[in-house]
């Protein structure tokens, strides 16, 4: 991404995406596995407020988007994985 579609997409520079990679040490902010350089990294923000709440590695991105970027369906999803009785 350009820095110029950083800044008008997220409003963020190229050193505001460094810093948040920093402070996540390099590492998705869901699976903590090492982020991929370049496009594989993807910054995660919220549909309806713009803001921006992390950086994602693309497998973690795509989860949040099938699950529609609901706590309440990924609550379920973990209940789900949790159970201990079979269906």
């Amino acid at each position: 991404m350009t820095s110029r579609a950083l800044l008008r997409e997220y409003g963020l520079t190229r050193a505001d995406v460094k810093a948040l990679a920093k402070a996540q040490r390099g590492a998705c902010a869901i699976c903590r596995l090492p982020l991929p350089r370049g496009k594989w990294t993807h910054i995660d923000h919220n549909h309806f407020t713009g803001k921006v709440r992390g950086l994602l590695c693309g497998t973690c991105n795509v989860g949040l988007g099938m699950f529609q970027d609901s706590a309440v369906l990924l609550r379920r999803a973990a209940c789900y994985l949790s159970a201990e009785v079979a269906a």
